[in-house]
C-alpha cells in the first residue's frame, strides 16, 4: 500500500493516528486484571430493561437515555466486523457499460426533505443523540436502528426515508475527520444525499480533548438554529487551511465560524458557547459511541455496515451500493 493510502485509511485515536494492533490491545487486557475485573462485576440489565431502553428512567430532558453496556455486547460485535469493500474493482468512472454505477440496485429513492425540518414550535432539538428513540437492540440484526431516521433531528442530512443512512462519528479536533469532510463527503451528498438515496446522521466523538469538546459544543449550539451543516463545513474547511493538523480552535474561531455560517441569532450562540449549555450532550453522545465500540475517528456505520478511518471514495461508494442492494431486496420482500 502506497504512503498516500495509508493516510487516507487512517483513523484520529485520541490525538495519536495510529491505533493499537489487536496483539497490543490483548497484551493491555492481560496486564489490567483489575479492570477487568470492574467491567466483570457490572448488573447484567434485566428483560425489561432490554425491552425498552428508557423506561423507568427520570431524566427528562435528553432526546433519549443511556442504554446498558451489556446491552451493546451485540452491536460490538457486529460493528466490529469490516467486511471487503471490493465491489468493484478497479477505477471509479460515470458508467459501466453504458449503466450508471449509482444505484445499479435500483433502490426507490426517498421523497423527503434534504434538510432537516424544524419541530412544531419552529425550534431544533440540539441535544439529541444515540439511535432512533425507543429502538431495541436484541440481535446484529437490529444495527440499522442505530440510526435515528428523524426528521427533526439538525445533525441529519438527507432524505429521512432514504434507503441507506450513514452515521457519521466525528471530531472537529481530528485531521482525518476534516480529510473526509472536505475531499469525500461533497460527492457523496452529490451523488446520493441529493438524489434520495442516502441520508447521513452526524454523531459527536469528542475524543481529542477540551478543544474537541468546545468545538462540539459549538456545533450543537449552531445546531440549535439549524445551521449545523453550514458550521460544520466551514469549521473542516478552516481546518483544511491550518494544513490538516489538530486544528486546536479557539472560540474566537469557533465563533467567527458560526458567523460564516449564517447562524442568525449570534448573541444566543455566543450565551451557549459560554455557559456550557451543550457539554452534556456532547458528553452523552461520545460515550454512545464508546459502547458502540468506536474508539478512533472518523467512524462511519453505512446502513449495517462499519467502516473505519477516512477510506478512499471508493469504498464508502462500494459499501452503499451493497447496502442499495439490500435495501432494494427489503423493498421487494415488503419489508
Amino acid at each position: 500500500m502506497s504512503e498516500a493510502n495509508k493516510d487516507n485509511t487512517a483513523a484520529d485515536n485520541s490525538g495519536d493516528p495510529q491505533q493499537p494492533s489487536a496483539d497490543e490491545a490483548q497484551q493491555e487486557s492481560q496486564q489490567d486484571p483489575q479492570q477487568d475485573s470492574q467491567q466483570d462485576s457490572q448488573p447484567t440489565p434485566s428483560e425489561q430493561d432490554l425491552e425498552s431502553w428508557s423506561a423507568g428512567s427520570d431524566v427528562k430532558t435528553k432526546s433519549w437515555y443511556s442504554i446498558p453496556n451489556a446491552a451493546w455486547a451485540l452491536a460490538v460485535v457486529a460493528l466490529l466486523i469490516v467486511g471487503a469493500a471490493g465491489f468493484y474493482a478497479g477505477s471509479r468512472s460515470a458508467s459501466f457499460n453504458g449503466t450508471s454505477t449509482v444505484n445499479m440496485a435500483g433502490a426507490s429513492a426517498g421523497k423527503g426533505e434534504i434538510a432537516p425540518v424544524p419541530g412544531p414550535n419552529g425550534e431544533f432539538d440540539a441535544s439529541i443523540y444515540g439511535p432512533k428513540a425507543g429502538a431495541q437492540l436484541k440481535s446484529p440484526e437490529d444495527m440499522d436502528n442505530v440510526h435515528r431516521r428523524n426528521e427533526n433531528d439538525p445533525f441529519a442530512l438527507g432524505a429521512v426515508d432514504a434507503p441507506v443512512v450513514i452515521s457519521i462519528y466525528s471530531d472537529f479536533e481530528c485531521p482525518f475527520c476534516a480529510k473526509f469532510a472536505n475531499e469525500t463527503e461533497p460527492d457523496l451528498v452529490e451523488k446520493y444525499v441529493n438524489e434520495g438515496l442516502v441520508r447521513l446522521e452526524w454523531n459527536d466523538m469528542a475524543i481529542n480533548g477540551e478543544k474537541a469538546i468546545k468545538d462540539a459544543e459549538a456545533g450543537r449550539a449552531a445546531a440549535a438554529q439549524g445551521k449545523f451543516w453550514e458550521f460544520s463545513r466551514a469549521l473542516f474547511k478552516k481546518a483544511k487551511e491550518k494544513g490538516y493538523e489538530h486544528p486546536e480552535f479557539t472560540e474566537k474561531d469557533l465563533i467567527a465560524t458560526a458567523r460564516e455560517a449564517g447562524v442568525p441569532d449570534m448573541k444566543r450562540f455566543e450565551k451557549e458557547l459560554k455557559d456550557g449549555k451543550w457539554t452534556e450532550a456532547v458528553e452523552n453522545a461520545t460515550q454512545f459511541g464508546s459502547m458502540l465500540g468506536i474508539s478512533g475517528t472518523p467512524g462511519f456505520l453505512v446502513g449495517t455496515q462499519f467502516v473505519s478511518g477516512a477510506q478512499p471514495r471508493d469504498v464508502f461508494e462500494d459499501n452503499i451500493e451493497l447496502a442499495l442492494i439490500h435495501a432494494k431486496r427489503m423493498e421487494e420482500a415488503g419489508k
